[in-house]
C-alpha cells in the first residue's frame, strides 16, 4: 500500500516565493516603522526554514516563530548586541495549503513574513518587550495582526484577500 507523500520542506520554486515575500514584508515594515532593515549592523534579522532549525527552535501548530539571540563576543560600535531569527515552519505552511481551498503560497507567506517583521520592528523600537507573560503576549499578537492587516489591506496581490479574511478573527480589539 502506498501512502501520499507529505511535503516536509519547500522546493526550489517555493523558496523563491519565500524570498519575494520576505523582501516585500521587510520593506513594508521598514517603511511603516521608519527602520532601515538594510543596515544589518543596526537591525540584524536571520531567517531560517524548518530544515535549518535547531531542535529547540522547532514547534508544531504554527507557521513561524521569532527568537532573539545575543551575539557572542565583542559587538561593533553602533551595532546591536542581539539579533532576531524568524523561523519558518515549512511543514505547517504546506499542510495549510493542502487543507484550505484557494489558499496560495505567496499571499500566505507575505502575511506571515509581514507579521514577523512587525514584531521585530516593535521589539527593536522598544514598543514592546520581547519577553512577555501570557496575557501580554496575547495582546501583542492582536496588535501585530491588526498592524499586518493595515499594511496589507491595500496590496494588490492575487489571493491576499482570502488570507486577510482567514486571519480576521485575530484582529480583535485589545482589552
Amino acid at each position: 500500500m502506498t501512502g501520499k507523500k507529505t511535503e516536509k520542506s519547500f522546493n526550489r520554486a517555493q523558496i523563491l516565493v519565500l524570498d519575494r515575500a520576505w523582501l516585500l514584508a521587510r520593506n513594508l515594515a521598514a517603511e511603516a516603522f521608519r527602520l532601515d532593515f538594510d543596515d544589518f549592523k543596526s537591525w540584524p534579522v536571520d531567517i531560517k526554514r524548518y530544515p535549518e532549525l535547531r531542535l529547540e527552535e522547532k514547534a508544531d501548530g504554527v507557521f513561524a516563530q521569532l527568537f532573539r539571540y545575543h551575539r557572542p563576543g565583542p559587538v561593533l560600535m553602533g551595532a546591536r548586541p542581539d539579533y532576531y531569527r524568524i523561523c519558518i515552519y515549512d511543514p505547517s505552511i504546506l499542510a495549510a495549503l493542502k487543507k484550505e481551498p484557494g489558499l496560495a503560497l505567496e499571499p500566505l507567506l507575505t502575511y506571515i513574513m509581514t507579521h514577523e517583521f512587525i514584531h521585530v520592528a516593535r521589539f527593536a523600537r522598544f514598543m514592546e518587550l520581547f519577553s512577555l507573560d501570557q496575557e501580554a503576549r496575547r495582546a501583542e499578537e492582536e496588535i501585530v495582526h491588526h498592524e499586518t492587516f493595515r499594511l496589507l489591506k491595500d496590496a494588490r496581490m492575487p489571493g491576499l484577500g482570502l488570507v486577510l479574511e482567514l486571519y480576521e478573527k485575530h484582529r480583535l480589539p485589545v482589552d
